[in-house]
């Protein structure tokens, strides 16, 4: 029996999936026809070097007088739990016939490795040898670090939506014969999704849509709320664009102050009435589900007089840059706009110490 074992891992079972050849695979002739076969079948598969790489090791082993194997180990084309339930059974196998207590692992670095844990607990690791073909080291560590940190779903999400935008939006305005549109508005959306992540708004971006898919599949009524809020939110968006359009290309130049303001002072009703279609479409789904809404009938108050103070301060802002036809003056607008929304602040604090807790 030997004292030692030389193991190369194909945890994906490229060899028997390419070959027909059944691991564990033992012993150094059946290794080298095993290895030979793949060659024949995939000249690129780099799991040849791996087993060509293992009896190299064997051969060195051997020559130095050492009671040593070989033995290749294949996992499933399922690479995860049910490859490394394969390969785990397999050293089982091993280690209860062939009696060997230490091993050196030969691998083709990359996912392979992987399984290091399952190989320790049961043999003491004398050595690691990784076979990477040289032209392809940079490539094969490229792609696992990339995939690796694609299968994180926050990393993911982190990544593809920003290049995700930048190509949707690009290729609307390439459509549409308007390319350097798209450059201006890529940097404005991709600004606003920095801001979003800046300030932790795409959980309740993120709970938005969830809610819609939710209210789709379950044919709830509240979908059409959550829908036109959306709708109410890209009009809002459009005709806020518009309006700094129109200011950025008039006979006086603003300043980037009066173009946010002048877009707060275009959308904020439409976004207003948005974002309360929305808040309408949670009332809606609180009430079929029987839950309490106390909390939730705050909000359209809420929004509304938001809205108001972001309407008269935007109003208050443009009347000193561009002229606008006013019934009073802006700082009356101002002052009635806040009054307003501290008149509905207490109107909804009232509606919700009126509404019973259950």
């Amino acid at each position: 029996m030997p004292e030692k074992l030389v193991i190369a891992i194909d945890r994906d079972d490229d060899l028997g999936r390419k070959t027909g050849i059944q691991s564990p695979v033992i012993g150094r002739q059946a290794n080298v026809e095993a290895a030979v076969k793949l060659a024949l079948a995939d000249p690129e598969e780099s799991d040849v070097n791996t087993m060509f790489g293992a009896v190299k090791v064997y051969d060195e082993l051997k020559n130095a007088g050492e009671n040593v194997e070989v033995a290749t180990v294949c996992g499933d084309e399922r690479v995860g739990v049910v490859s490394d339930s394969k390969i785990a059974e397999q050293l089982d196998w091993l280690k209860k016939n062939l009696k060997a207590e230490k091993v050196v692992v030969v691998s083709d670095g990359g996912e392979d490795e992987y399984i290091m844990p399952l190989i320790s607990s049961r043999f003491k690791i004398d050595a690691v040898n990784r076979i990477v073909v040289k032209q392809s080291r940079t490539i094969e560590n490229t792609y696992f670090l990339i995939k690796k940190m694609l299968d994180d779903p926050k990393i993911a999400k982190m990544t593809l939506t920003p290049l995700g935008i930048i190509f949707v939006v690009y290729s609307v305005f390439l459509l549409a014969h308007y390319p350097e549109w798209g450059t201006g508005v890529i940097v404005l959306t991709v600004g606003f999704y920095l801001l979003i992540k800046a300030y932790g708004f795409e959980d309740a971006v993120e709970e938005y849509f969830s809610t819609l898919k939710k209210a789709l599949l379950e044919g709830r009524i509240s979908f059409i709320a959550y829908v036109v809020s959306l709708i109410l939110v890209l009009i809002g968006s459009v005709q806020g664009v518009d309006l700094v359009w129109s200011l950025y290309n008039g006979k006086i130049a603003p300043g980037v102050i009066v173009l946010v303001t002048a877009f707060i002072y275009g959308s904020v009703w439409w976004i207003v009435s948005g974002a309360i279609a929305a808040a309408l479409g949670k009332i809606i789904d609180h009430l079929v589900e029987k839950k309490p809404i106390k909390k939730q009938m705050v909000v359209p108050f809420m929004l509304v007089a938001t809205g108001l103070v972001l309407w008269g301060a935007s109003l208050f802002i443009l009347s000193g840059s561009i002229e606008l036809n006013l019934k009073y003056s802006a700082l009356q607008y101002l002052l009635y706009s806040i009054a307003g929304a501290v008149l509905i602040a207490v109107v909804s604090l009232m509606v919700m110490k009126s509404i019973p807790t259950k």
